[in-house]
């Protein structure tokens, strides 16, 4: 559904509400399973660790997008937090649709997919859900996870624009 449609629909409080909580630096992931041979993704920004034993994370997806009914049925996804050149992958997986997919994968033994020239990718499995308003709160525990040696500067977003955020070493 496009930014337009889902403002449309809001309320002035739930539009107000959004666009206080947009002035929240956070930092933009792609989530990505597979299934029958194709990778479906979406770009999240509701993303948070939650525990170190076992390690675990969480993401939030909204009830009504394409991706959740295929994550809950694939239990396997990934995690990938974008580095400040793959602002193009996000937009296109924000609903943005380039004629041609800007992003690379690789896959795990157990077929998740991992985002080239990501700064930082987690596979995971889906450890349990919650149900929370008009969006479902997915915890995934952390299968493998991998980075280059160096974190390349990393992309974020803040109201409603892409910010390039160098990394200390």
């Amino acid at each position: 559904m496009s930014q337009l449609i889902w403002s449309y629909r809001m309320t002035k409080q739930q539009q107000h509400f959004r666009s206080l909580m947009g002035r929240m630096v956070t930092g933009v992931t792609v989530i990505a399973t597979q299934s029958s041979d194709s990778v479906f993704a979406m770009t999240a920004n509701a993303v948070t660790s939650v525990s170190l034993e076992p390690l675990i994370l969480l993401a939030c997806i909204r009830n009504e997008s394409r991706m959740l009914p295929v994550l809950l049925k694939e239990k396997n996804f990934s995690v990938n937090i974008l580095a400040a050149d793959q602002d193009a992958i996000s937009r296109h997986y924000s609903g943005k649709f380039l004629d041609q997919c800007p992003a690379s994968w690789q896959f795990t033994k157990q077929g998740t997919p991992l985002l080239e020239g990501a700064n930082a990718s987690f596979a995971c499995v889906i450890h349990s859900t919650q149900t929370m308003g008009d969006h479902t709160v997915v915890y995934g525990q952390v299968d493998s996870m991998c980075g280059g040696n160096l974190a390349s500067p990393a992309l974020v977003y803040a109201s409603g624009r892409y910010v390039n955020l160098p990394l200390a070493a």
